[in-house]
């Protein structure tokens, strides 16, 4: 899985959640948006490892929501909250979003989410030793 999945799978979900008269933007917003518009920002995703090839990563969002004023960006806080609790990947997979807040600063709500997964990771095999001779005895 890749960051760019989890960004498909949150973009997917505002769509289908409010429509397509809200912009969603992933990569920058334009000089002269339109409002109402969403923009989804990756800020600093952790990969820890747990044990052996097996990692934890972490990965938290800010979705900025652009609206028209402070109650619209309340209610579309309390809609995040109920429906990016879970967003689908396009693999079929369900992530859980965690630890969930939302503020708002000079009419913009910022929506925090996590999502967080286990990774395995394959790594390539070690060359093992064909064959191995022994020999033992005596000194003389």
């Amino acid at each position: 899985m890749e960051i760019n999945d989890v960004v498909t799978a949150i973009s997917t979900k505002l769509y289908e959640t409010f429509g397509e008269t809200y912009e969603i933007y992933t990569e920058s917003i334009e000089q002269g948006f339109q409002e109402p518009a969403f923009f989804i920002l990756l800020l600093q995703p952790e990969f820890n490892q747990v044990v052996g090839n097996r990692y934890h990563e972490t990965l938290p969002f800010d979705i900025h929501y652009f609206g028209p004023g402070y109650m619209d960006a309340y209610s579309t806080a309390n809609k995040l909250m109920t429906e990016m609790e879970y967003i689908k990947l396009l693999n079929g997979d369900l992530l859980r979003g965690t630890k969930m807040k939302g503020e708002v600063v000079d009419e913009v709500l910022h929506f925090f989410v996590n999502y967080n997964f286990h990774v395995y990771k394959v790594t390539d095999p070690i060359d093992k030793m064909a064959t191995v001779s022994l020999s033992s005895g005596l000194k003389e």
